[in-house]
């Protein structure tokens, strides 16, 4: 039966287990046995859009692949890219008939007289694999949580979601992760997470401003992609790091100028104002050249 990302995270959140026992998409291992039940997993630079299926094992096919029957997964997912169907009978048995005709939609794994032939490479221990998609999605939770401002998130969690990442070898969004611990530390006190004042984030801003700057002067295909206007989300979906820092850098400029354009700023230290105001337009500059 299909189901959805949020509803499997949420059945299994409440599983206590290690970090150090999840698994990496680097081991994952094509000794499977006909009748166990395996997890393929299709994992997304952009997080929220990960992928997977649940399914028995009917068949080992000698590159490697598994035939299985589909017993749950992810809609909206494209897996006519990766999967290839195969009509069967009600025993199981091919049919023989193309398996292509009875499937209309590749985003819906229909059961109805198909299995579906799935790269082996993607195949996974059920109970790993459930793990690392837990992984997956609470080091997104945490990042979406920090992008919305949510205002009970003391920074030692954005410091633990960086070293989930690390343990799983999601290293692609410990860029924006280190940007956001950053720029948390400059609205809320990191000792007890008390909010600070708007002119007292003036100055604490600079440090995350200087570090996008930093970043803006040394990685060229990340300029070329922030600067795309229109936007090639096409391109930037396609890395991890890049999704997510440019996602970064947006939210926090944006931020800090909402914060010098909309908020009493008479008792902030005059130096610090003009800096950040400079900072903030010579990246708003560099956005628009």
């Amino acid at each position: 039966m299909p189901n959805h990302f949020a509803s499997i995270m949420l059945l299994f959140f409440s599983v206590v287990f290690s970090y150090a026992q999840a698994a990496n998409l680097s081991t994952l291992s094509p000794n499977f046995d006909i009748g166990e039940t395996v997890l393929v997993a299709f994992p997304k630079p952009t997080i929220k859009d990960d992928a997977y299926i649940i399914g028995i094992v009917t068949k080992k096919l000698e590159k490697g692949d598994f035939q299985i029957r589909v017993q749950e997964f992810v809609e909206g997912h494209d897996y006519g890219l990766s999967c290839v169907p195969i009509a069967v009978d009600e025993t199981g048995q091919s049919t023989g008939d193309s398996g292509w005709e009875l499937w209309k939609d590749t985003k819906y794994l229909s059961v109805d007289g198909l299995e579906y032939v799935v790269p082996g490479e993607s195949v996974m221990d059920l109970g790993k694999g459930k793990l690392l998609f837990i992984d997956r999605y609470n080091i997104y939770i945490s990042y979406s949580r920090w992008k919305s401002n949510a205002p009970v998130m003391p920074v030692e969690k954005l410091e633990s979601t960086q070293a989930e990442a690390r343990s799983i070898g999601m290293v692609g969004i410990l860029p924006a992760l280190k940007l956001a611990q950053l720029e948390r530390v400059a609205y809320y006190d990191p000792q007890n997470g008390r909010p600070f004042w708007p002119h007292e984030s003036v100055s604490r801003l600079l440090l995350v401003i200087t570090d996008i700057q930093r970043l803006l002067s040394e990685q060229a295909d990340l300029v070329r992609l922030w600067k795309s206007n229109p936007r090639n989300w096409q391109e930037i979906n396609q890395s991890m790091k890049q999704v997510f820092l440019i996602d970064a850098i947006d939210k926090i400029v944006r931020d800090a100028r909402y914060l010098i354009e909309g908020e009493s700023l008479e008792k902030a230290d005059p130096k610090a104002l003009k800096l950040l105001q400079q900072q903030l337009k010579s990246i708003e500059q560099l956005r628009a050249s």
